[in-house]
């Protein structure tokens, strides 16, 4: 019997040193797997069909941001100056928009625990663009699911496990669904996150100007129905 016991402990530890040898980004995987809710894509297309915002909806526009949405609606005092907002009189629809100046020194990566070349490495081996921006890094990470483990690498799967870290810190405390839409139009890219829970709807937009790598837009608005919101988000234009 001891003999027996002797055999399969030797061939548990020569499995575990074949498997470290030839996979050495499993224990980051299973990590992965285990720590994080989220490790699939969160990242979805724009249905080719949405309704057309003609009737009952008018142009708003101010801070270098235009956008159509419901009629009606007028300005709000907000009690900061690169923020506008407009609303219903009762109060069940708005839009704002807020202006975000980044640091001179704002860097993506920052807060991440990500290497440059680590990320650049990484992306090349799974044959995805190296992100160079916020948006890129927020539309990789969303992205991402558990097929993009590179088994054969420790440090590619490091680079992944922070990557889908990154991701469950962007919906930290959402135990709802929450979904990112492209949002890009002439001069800008951008991604619009919707949150669906039992408390209510949300939808933002943040916006990346091509030609001003110091600011971003951020844009919130009421929910009414996911395919309008996703129209309004698609009406969006910098001025």
């Amino acid at each position: 019997m001891k003999k027996i016991l002797g055999v399969l402990f030797f061939l548990i530890i020569a499995a575990i040193g074949v498997c470290a040898y030839f996979f050495p980004g499993l224990p980051y995987y299973y990590k992965t797997k285990h720590e994080f809710d989220e490790t699939g894509s969160i990242w979805y297309d724009v249905p080719k069909e949405l309704p057309e915002l003609s009737d009952g909806y008018d142009l708003y526009s101010s801070l270098g941001v235009r956008i159509t949405a419901w009629k009606g609606m007028e300005p709000v005092r907000t009690d900061e100056k690169d923020a506008v907002m407009w609303g219903s009189k009762d109060e069940n629809l708005f839009v704002s928009v807020c202006v975000d100046t980044l640091g001179e020194n704002y860097d993506f990566l920052d807060m991440t625990g990500i290497d440059p070349e680590d990320l650049d490495r990484y992306c090349r081996k799974i044959q995805k663009t190296t992100p160079e921006n916020k948006y890129e890094f927020v539309r990789l990470a969303s992205m991402l699911t558990m097929d993009d483990f590179d088994l054969r690498s420790r440090k590619n799967a490091k680079t992944a496990y922070r990557i889908m870290s990154c991701k469950n810190d962007m919906i930290a405390g959402e135990s709802n669904k929450v979904s990112f839409y492209p949002v890009d139009g002439v001069g800008f890219r951008g991604f619009l996150i919707t949150h669906d829970t039992p408390e209510g709807q949300t939808a933002f937009i943040n916006i990346y100007p091509e030609m001003d790598k110091r600011h971003r837009y951020i844009l919130s608005m009421s929910v009414t129905d996911w395919n309008e919101v996703l129209a309004i988000a698609e009406s969006v234009q910098l001025t």
